[in-house]
Formats: structure tokens, sequence, C-alpha cells
């Protein structure tokens, strides 16, 4: 049977019916892969799990998955959606998390805390949950990079107030950076057909420096970070580059814009043509009101209403 249940597409979720193959989709997805020897046989929490996509890949490699999400409508579309025997969805907020005092190995939260009025809160919940010598993965959007005015961010942060506000209750910090170019690639017709790894190298001509990445990526413990949960740097082709297209979206674009201003300057013309007519209309009322004739008329009217009261 067909699902029924859908979800809202508000540009900030990523649900992979409605983006996969774009930009947002591989921006995703990378984020979990990379979380993936971390969280090989453990207990975990994928916090704020949305649609459920995360929560599954991360089920592949873990003993067992939570996913918690404050929308009951995004539960229920997970657990339709990208359901497992080993993967159990609970509604619940980031600073009320429904589940016990240490009982987690790795938490996972993926941009999340940008979305939290109290972070602060939100940090004591993870350290609440997560076990004396878990791990916690946080990624969330450099405020130095990442576009202006999103609404649903409550506040963004910069590389040094993150660590401070993860420091205070995890000593150990792994830092890892996520960053988006536009990508080159070079190879057979069966690489660029194929969905999947591909496995090629990849030579880096445009380096940037920290502030210029897009999503800080934080391994987090109160103990040492042990070899193996050190993350693999893993890249994803997300949203083809087409000259062709980008060319006719911008000529679209410079049409549209064109139709614009041609509407503004008739509207304008006619406003202009419209204020002629009207100071055309109102000298020549100026004109009668000055004329003998209009003069008389009035005076004439007035003698004729004084003679009707009388009357």
């Amino acid at each position: 049977m067909a699902s029924k249940k859908k979800l809202e597409n508000t540009g900030e979720r990523m649900i992979p019916a409605l983006h996969a193959g774009e930009l947002m989709y591989a921006e995703h997805v990378t984020r979990y892969e990379a979380a993936a020897a971390i969280i090989k046989d453990k207990v975990v929490l994928d916090i704020a799990s949305g649609s459920g996509y995360g929560t599954k890949m991360l089920a592949e490699h873990a003993k067992k998955v939570y996913g918690v999400d404050v929308s009951a409508e995004a539960v229920d579309y997970a657990k339709e959606r990208f359901s497992a025997k080993n993967v159990e969805y609970r509604v619940g907020s980031g600073t009320q998390i429904p589940l016990e005092d240490n009982s987690i190995d790795v938490v996972v939260t993926f941009e999340t805390i940008e979305h939290i009025e109290d972070y602060g809160q939100f940090i004591k919940e993870i350290d609440r949950v997560l076990k004396p010598d878990g791990v916690a993965i946080v990624s969330t959007p450099n405020d130095l990079e990442f576009a202006e005015g999103n609404h649903f961010h409550v506040h963004e942060f910069t590389y040094d107030e993150l660590t401070k506000l993860l420091k205070k209750t995890f000593k150990y910090i792994d830092p890892y950076f996520q960053a988006t170019w536009k990508y080159v690639a070079l190879g057979p017709e069966q690489f660029m057909q194929k969905r999947g790894l591909v496995g090629f190298d990849t030579e880096n001509l445009a380096p940037l420096k920290t502030e210029q990445c897009l999503y800080f990526y934080l391994v987090c413990s109160r103990r040492p970070i042990k070899e193996t949960e050190k993350v693999k740097s893993v890249a994803a082709l997300g949203g083809h580059y087409s000259d062709r297209l980008l060319t006719k979206q911008y000529m679209d674009y410079v049409a549209a814009v064109d139709a614009h201003n041609i509407e503004i300057d008739t509207m304008k013309k006619n406003a202009k043509e419209k204020t002629a007519l009207l100071e055309d209309a109102t000298r020549e009322l100026a004109l009668i009101k000055g004329s003998k004739s209009y003069k008389l008329a009035l005076k004439m009217s007035k003698l004729k209403q004084s003679l009707t009261k009388d009357a």
C-alpha cells in the first residue's frame, strides 16, 4: 500500500523524496556517513531526526538508534518511510529528551542546536542521556559563512563560541569541517552514471580557511577520543552544475526583470498622462471660475436661492 503521509517542504528539513540529487541532499547524507565508524555497534540517539532518513542510515551500523523529533508529523512520517528493527522513533524536544539518564553511547545532533533558544539546556540534556564515556557529534552552520535571514534559526555560532560552549561539558573535542565547492570530475561513462561510492582522488585547488567552511562538525567526549572515533573524510557530488541550465535560468531572470521594468515604465507613463490630464482640467476649471459669466451665474444662483427661501 502506497504511503499517504507527507511532510511540508519548508526548505529546512531534508526529505529524500523531494531533495534527492540536490546539494542539500549531499550535505545531509555526508554528515551521517561520516559518523558510521563512531556509532558502530553502539546505542545511538539521533536528536531532531526529521524525516528519518539519517536515523535509518545510522541503524545500518549501530546496535540501536533512537530517532527523536519535536514534530509528531515528522515522527509518523519516519516510522512509515524509514523504520528498521533496531530503530525506535519518539516525539520529544532537545531540552526534554525522552530517554533515561546514562543510556546512550553516542548522541548525533546535526543542524539542531541553532534551532533551540535554550541551547545551554540542550547541551545539559545531551550530557544527561550520555553514558560517562559517551560521545556527542555536533554539526551546525558557521555564523560567519551561512546565509543570513533564516527565520528557523534562533542562534548561529562562530567556531570559538561553539567550542567554548561545548568545553563546559566535554573536555575533549576533535574538530572537523564541512564545506561546499563547485566540483569538477573526469571519468568514464559508468562513473558519471553510477550512484554511490565511485572511488577517485580529489585534488583541492581552492583551499579554505576555517571561517570559510559552511558547517562545523565536532566530535566531543569527556574522555580522550579514541582512534576508532576519528572521522573519515567523505565527499559527495550533489546538485548537478549545468552551464546550459544556468544560462537559461539567467536569461529567464533577465527577461522577467525586463518585463517587470516595462510594466513599471508603462505604469509611470500612464500615471504621467493622468497627471497631465488632471493638471489641464485643474487649469480649465480655474479659468472657468475666474470668468465673468461664471461669477454672474454664481450670483444668479444665490439670488434664486434667496428668493425661493423668502417665498
